[in-house]
Order: C-alpha cells, then sequence, then structure tokens
C-alpha cells in the first residue's frame, strides 16, 4: 500500500470518529431537551461549556510535544510515551486535590437559579472533575495508537466509548422511564432507585 493510500485510510478512520461523536451529539440534544425542563439541563449545558477549556488546559499540548519528541526521538519511544503520559497524569492529580477542596465554592459560583439543589450541583461537579482527568488520562494513549500506525484500534475504541456513552443515555434517559410507566417486568424494582429528571445521568 502506497503511503498516500494508508494516510488517507488512516484519516478517514480518524476523521469518521468525530464525525460520529459529533452526530450523535447533535441527535442526544433534542433527547436531553425533552426530558428535562431548562432550568436542569443548563446544569450540563453550563459544565461542558468550561470543558473544552480545562481539557486544554489538563492536556497542556502533551500530545503535540509527545509526537514532537518521538519523531527526533524514535529509539525512545516507550520513554517519551511514559513521560508525556506520566506528566498528564500527575498535573491532572493536581488539578483534582486543588479543585475537590472548593467543590462548594465552585459550585455557588456557577450555580443558576434554584432548579437544582446546592448539594445537587456539588454532586455533578465531582462527575464532572472525573470525566475531566479521565479524558486527560486517555489523551495520550490514543496518541500513542496514532503514532503505532493503528487506526483500526484507534477507531474501535473511540466508537466503543460513544456508543456505550449513548446507550446508557437512551437506558436511563428514555427506555427505564418507559419500563416504569408501562409496568414492564422488574418494573418495581426500578422505581426503588431510580430518578426520573434526574440531569446526572447524562453525565453517565
Amino acid at each position: 500500500m502506497s503511503t498516500a493510500k494508508k494516510f488517507a485510510g488512516q484519516t478517514a478512520i480518524y476523521g469518521t470518529t468525530t464525525v460520529v461523536q459529533r452526530l450523535l451529539s447533535s441527535i442526544l440534544t433534542p433527547l436531553y431537551t425533552r426530558a428535562y425542563d431548562p432550568k436542569v439541563y443548563s446544569v450540563f449545558s453550563t459544565l461542558y461549556s468550561y470543558a473544552a477549556v480545562l481539557q486544554a488546559l489538563l492536556a497542556f499540548g502533551m500530545e503535540t510535544t509527545f509526537f514532537r519528541y518521538l519523531n527526533k526521538h524514535p529509539d525512545q519511544k516507550k520513554q517519551v510515551y511514559n513521560n508525556s503520559f506520566w506528566v498528564v497524569f500527575l498535573v491532572s492529580i493536581f488539578f483534582l486535590l486543588f479543585a475537590v477542596p472548593f467543590i462548594h465554592t465552585i459550585a455557588g459560583f456557577i450555580k443558576i437559579g434554584n432548579g437544582t439543589s446546592q448539594a445537587e450541583f456539588e454532586r455533578y461537579i465531582r462527575y464532572f472533575l472525573g470525566i475531566l482527568v479521565l479524558d486527560a488520562w486517555c489523551a495520550i494513549p490514543f496518541a500513542k495508537l496514532r503514532a503505532d500506525g493503528r487506526p483500526f484500534k484507534y477507531g474501535i475504541v473511540k466508537l466503543a466509548n460513544i456508543f456505550v456513552m449513548v446507550g446508557l443515555n437512551l437506558v436511563f434517559i428514555w427506555v427505564l422511564p418507559y419500563m416504569i410507566k408501562h409496568n414492564v417486568a422488574g418494573a418495581e424494582w426500578i422505581k426503588t432507585w431510580f430518578a426520573k429528571g434526574w440531569v446526572g445521568y447524562v453525565f453517565i
């Protein structure tokens, strides 16, 4: 296979995962807005409006650094990977240690209206911080897959993550309420723990 064909094939795979992610996100938005009151859904949209900035800060361009040093030191691939990963890992841990004690303050600062209690908002922020840190930890491993020329594995993992997230969202936001409403088998057990209208399910 020529270099051009290989490059085109890999680019198509990497691009497809991004397109699928954006497409499904667009499809899910009407589901969210129909399932939740605007004041409740604003919790989700507000937190994710900060995501792009915080993700950039946590990764701080380490993916680019990883590829740069990998090209400079191709014989030290493992060391370059380890150094890049552990730097991002430690920065994320420091960020988490710094942010957790101020969760109450952060929640009070960005809380919108009275539609959601302070305690619930703090709970969402804990989920949000966890998601940010996990995303940061995944950045270098995904970059390594690209560097190793393994687009199919990269695509499979990315798509699996997307479809699992979408599947869980559909289950918690649509399937379980439907089962409860129509008293499907297992509905009584679901009622014991399911919280209808809880926006936290969007974070799953």
